[in-house]
């Protein structure tokens, strides 16, 4: 069994904050362009409340300089990425693809086309994939996959928990056991992902890590065959989309896995902090997603960490390795762990 984060049972992370809003807008408006999951319009008292928190943000913080294993990882993706990067009109596309963010537009990543797929990889992939990582060390995986175990990605389609665990699996010596990433998305993100662990690989030959991606509506039935014994589940960036398509099946989802994982298993949800409140019936109620989550896994799910609105902003020293501005991220964020009752 794994155990629970030492000496707490819940534990908060801050990183700092950007050094400045873009002017004149909401930091909801702006984190939602970023996202490629439903945006939710917020009553007024909900954008005063995330202006207020975008406003203490800006307080100076430490400077967090780049490690050896980012500047790895985000080396690696700029030479994977430079036929998307060196597009002359990688410009035109990132538009595009803000506007298709915008406008919730999914249809923009499906189809044989996968221009989008590729340009959202290039533009939001990596800084998500440089604080999954960090999340992920924080948390101790690397520990608890030392005899090799099974990480599901849910939403996980546009490789940051392909990278991330490949990076952090790729120091040596680490694990001799194969670990297994099984991602589930909507949109079929082959393209992207199979390339992704192509360099992973070469990049550290003795990775023992294996990728299944399966193009699956989560929230249909019959559910898929998730691994019987997962390691950990994640739902990065993932939630705010499934609770809008359905929040009662999202709770069927939800308390699916939180009968049939094992004691020991781990669920990761991250969520742009923006989108943290669920809108509930048609009188603009809303709940706090932490709310709805602990209330679908039920007791058997110790909060083991815990984050309402704290700003992830990248280290120092990106510029130096990735050709293309990467933006801060401001988050909502549980650490589950199914513990004996």
């Amino acid at each position: 069994m794994v155990k629970p984060l030492a000496n707490s049972k819940h534990q908060s992370f801050a990183y700092g904050s950007p050094a400045q809003e873009e002017s004149g807008k909401l930091a909801s408006k702006a984190e939602g362009n970023l996202n490629p999951r439903l945006r939710y319009l917020s009553t007024p008292n909900e954008v005063a409340a995330q202006d207020l928190a975008a406003a203490a943000a800006l307080a100076p913080q430490p400077t967090i300089s780049l490690k050896q294993s980012e500047r790895s990882l985000l080396s690696l993706l700029s030479t994977l990425s430079a036929p998307t990067l060196s597009d002359p009109n990688l410009f035109a596309h990132l538009q595009a693809l803000k506007t298709a963010l915008f406008n919730q537009d999914e249809k923009a990543f499906a189809g044989d086309d996968d221009l989008a797929r590729r340009v959202y990889a290039v533009k939001h992939v990596p800084s998500h994939a440089v604080m999954l990582r960090k999340i992920f060390v924080e948390m101790g995986l690397r520990e608890m996959l030392k005899e090799g175990g099974d990480v599901v990605a849910l939403g996980g389609g546009g490789g940051s928990e392909l990278l991330a665990l490949g990076s952090l699996l790729s120091t040596p010596s680490v694990t001799t056991s194969p670990v297994r990433l099984t991602t589930y998305d909507r949109v079929n993100w082959s393209s992207v992902l199979e390339p992704q662990l192509a360099a992973l690989s070469s990049a550290a030959p003795t990775l023992a890590l294996t990728l299944s991606s399966h193009t699956h509506d989560i929230l249909s039935l019959p559910l898929p065959s998730f691994p019987p014994s997962p390691t950990l589940i994640t739902l990065n960036f993932t939630a705010s989309e499934l609770f809008a398509q359905s929040r009662p099946a999202t709770v069927a989802l939800l308390s699916h896995l939180a009968s049939t994982c094992p004691s020991g298993t781990r669920i990761l949800i991250i969520e742009s902090a923006a989108l943290s409140l669920i809108p509930v019936g048609k009188d603009g109620r809303t709940y706090p997603m932490g709310t709805l989550v602990d209330h679908a896994l039920g007791k058997a799910w110790e909060v083991v960490r815990e984050e309402e609105n704290q700003w992830h902003r990248l280290p120092e020293g990106v510029a130096e390795c990735y050709p293309l501005k990467l933006e801060n991220s401001r988050v909502f964020l549980r650490l589950y762990e199914k513990v004996e009752i």
